[in-house]
């Protein structure tokens, strides 16, 4: 029996919403799993990287020099 008239179904979207954030933190984390499969990670914090390994090295101190 419920204590107020009209929150019978409380739990049952209280439920939902956690089992929609359940499967949503296990899709991205699908997602972060394929990407690091997949390489995709590697390439993105080289090519985040402010000096990269395939220039110059004068390009690479220009980089730094000019970011900081």
């Amino acid at each position: 029996m419920s204590g107020a008239k009209g929150d019978g179904g409380q739990s049952t979207v209280e439920y939902l919403v956690v089992l929609v954030a359940f499967v949503s933190m296990l899709a991205a984390l699908g997602a972060v799993w394929h990407a690091a499969r997949d390489g995709a990670l590697v390439e993105g914090a080289v090519r985040a990287a402010s000096h990269g390994l395939g220039e110059g090295v004068t390009i690479g101190f220009m980089q730094d020099f000019v970011a900081y």
